[in-house]
């Protein structure tokens, strides 16, 4: 009896120890459309009548319901953290011969008082390469777990590890001030 007891406490101890933790989107009862619908604007492909400083108003809000259907948008991951960030994984169809390539693209934000996404605090963390879904969920998982248990993907930029990352690199930062990616050359 004495044995079992141990094994049992030896093997709950194992699994405890290698699972890893879940970042899939039934851990949380959150609106995922609303949100994609109020970040959409951030990191959405503009229509060329759509200066970037009017990617917000109302009247673009049709253009961006019909963008989110055409490139297929879909949330990866999504994790609450204790630090007030909520951070979030969307992929999206990307032009391709076949029509069968996606990218994702990982951000976080904050939420105001009433609960509203916080647009200032909203940051893009990177860009992956666009690659079939597979082996686009494959990567995302390992992208998206890194970022929140580590704090960065130095070990996944271009200059480290080939068609994992698009930007950052060294050459292309993302500046919170204008939320935009840049060129790095210009800091």
């Amino acid at each position: 009896m004495n044995k079992l007891f141990i094994a049992l406490i030896l093997s709950t101890v194992f699994y405890a120890c290698n699972s890893k933790p879940d970042y899939s989107l039934s851990k949380y009862n959150v609106n995922y459309d609303g949100i994609l619908d109020t970040i959409l604007p951030h990191f959405s492909k503009l229509h060329d009548s759509i200066p970037a400083n009017q990617r917000f108003l109302p009247k673009n809000k049709h253009y961006m319901l019909v963008h989110k259907v055409e490139r297929q948008y879909q949330w990866m991951h999504y994790f609450e953290s204790p630090n007030g960030y909520s951070y979030f994984m969307v992929s999206r169809l990307e032009p391709s011969i076949h029509r069968d390539k996606f990218a994702s693209v990982c951000g976080r934000f904050k939420r105001n008082s009433t609960g509203a996404i916080d647009s200032a605090s909203y940051e893009e963390l990177f860009w992956t390469w666009k690659m079939k879904m597979p082996e686009l969920k494959e990567k995302s998982s390992i992208l998206f777990r890194t970022i929140i248990e580590n704090g960065n993907i130095n070990a996944y930029l271009p200059e480290v590890k080939e068609n994992w990352v698009m930007f950052p690199d060294k050459n292309v930062k993302y500046d919170k001030a204008t939320q935009t990616w840049k060129s790095a050359l210009v800091y």
